[in-house]
């Protein structure tokens, strides 16, 4: 399977993390894997056959085709078979808005929605008729900078951001205020509006995207390791919190996850 991201180009770094890239041979059978909340929004597109994203809460399913995908605050599953080839981009917290959309919170919107259906089709095309790499990658960036509205964001809700994203979530709300230099009411409602949902949140779901970048990365038993590392007073706290954000237990992620999850989470903007 071939992975590639590219960074954001200066007109679109208030807007994207990054661009990627995905392709692998025909998938024989079918291929699922966990999605853990990290805290920002992004857009999949399908370039051969489509997948599916599920919300095993709700049991809502979409087809991963061309799409906006919000801010997660529990796990979601894709399922793929056939041809896998994906352009996608992980936005800023707050990247939608950038782009004149809604603040989308465990929700799906298809690019069509947005663009309207012959333009997303053409945007297919394009990226279809270009080779994987980076030339794929700058059509897409050029895209998105043809349609970044000119919606302000606040600078308290960047600086808010780059305060949680810098301790790794183990931060006080209380500190991100003083650090921002706001009230916690004007932050909150701020942070809400254009992230969709409030710091506090926010902050709990990059302090156990890390967590779970751990146990990716650590041997078997790392999770009374990882819950001392980060800030969990006892392992129990640390399993129920795991299940929260991935659906099922610490043990049986490690039995189903595979290669791209570890591959996709270490080359995540929040990695420091």
């Amino acid at each position: 399977m071939g992975y590639q991201r590219f960074p954001a180009p200066d007109v679109l770094t208030d807007v994207i993390d990054h661009v990627w890239l995905v392709d692998s041979a025909p998938l024989p059978s079918l291929r699922q894997e966990i999605l853990i909340p990290n805290g920002r929004p992004g857009l999949a597109i399908a370039l051969a056959d489509p997948g599916t994203r599920h919300d095993p809460v709700t049991g809502a399913e979409w087809p991963n085709a061309a799409s906006v995908f919000g801010i997660m605050t529990r796990p979601q599953v894709i399922a793929q078979v056939g041809t896998s080839s994906y352009a996608g981009v992980e936005f800023t917290p707050w990247g939608l808005a950038a782009l004149g959309l809604p603040a989308l919170v465990d929700e799906v919107r298809g690019l069509a929605d947005w663009v309207g259906p012959d333009t997303a089709a053409g945007l297919v095309a394009e990226l279809r008729s270009e080779p994987f790499g980076s030339a794929r990658a700058e059509r897409l960036a050029g895209f998105l900078a043809a349609r970044t509205a000119a919606t302000a964001v606040p600078p308290i809700v960047a600086e808010a951001v780059r305060a949680i994203d810098e301790l790794r979530g183990q931060v006080a709300v209380a500190d991100v205020v003083r650090r921002c230099g706001t009230s916690y009411s004007t932050l909150y409602r701020v942070f809400r509006k254009y992230v969709g949902i409030g710091p506090k949140q926010y902050a709990e779901i990059i302090r156990y995207y890390h967590f779970v970048g751990g146990l990716l990365g650590g041997p078997a038993d790392a999770a009374a390791t990882l819950s001392a590392l980060h800030g969990y007073y006892d392992q129990a706290h640390a399993a129920r919190d795991f299940k929260r954000y991935t659906g099922v237990s610490a043990t049986s992620f490690l039995a189903v996850q595979n290669g791209i999850a570890a591959l996709m989470h270490g080359r995540s903007v929040q990695d420091g």
